[in-house]
């Protein structure tokens, strides 16, 4: 799937986030329990401290609630063991919390049937075959 940088609406994120991906970033998928068609994909932390966002202290140029995620759209809240990246994968988000960090990328219109099937594979992983997932991003010009 290839997703789209929002280099003029969040374009200190969107360099950050290019420049973690300076190599390809393996990460671990875990669905939420209550949320929606919502996951979150975690990096290994980073080995010296680096700004976080969270739901307190959302980073970013706009807050966004979960509940205005729009399928395709992803979060990123800087790094870190908690939510580096939340991905919309559906249009039924029920929880209005503030998310860790601003909307960065949006998954291409054609790739959303695919997202959709991922997200269900993170939510059957979570749920009934307790296996890892995991999901690669990297850069394409």
């Amino acid at each position: 799937m290839n997703a789209t940088l929002l280099e003029k609406e969040e374009p200190e994120l969107s360099e950050r986030l290019w420049n973690l991906l300076n190599k390809p970033l393996r990460m671990i998928c875990q669905h939420t329990l209550s949320t929606g068609h919502l996951f979150s994909a975690d990096a290994r932390p980073p080995r010296h401290p680096v700004t976080v966002g969270s739901q307190a202290t959302p980073i970013g140029r706009k807050r966004w609630r979960l509940t205005q995620l729009e399928p395709g759209m992803l979060t990123f809240s800087g790094y870190g063991s908690y939510g580096g990246i939340f991905v919309a994968y559906g249009p039924h988000i029920t929880e209005p919390l503030l998310a860790a960090g601003s909307v960065v990328a949006i998954v291409d219109k054609k790739d959303l049937d695919n997202l959709m099937k991922a997200g269900k594979a993170v939510w059957n992983a979570q749920f009934i075959t307790h296996k890892l997932m995991t999901m690669t991003i990297r850069r394409k010009r």
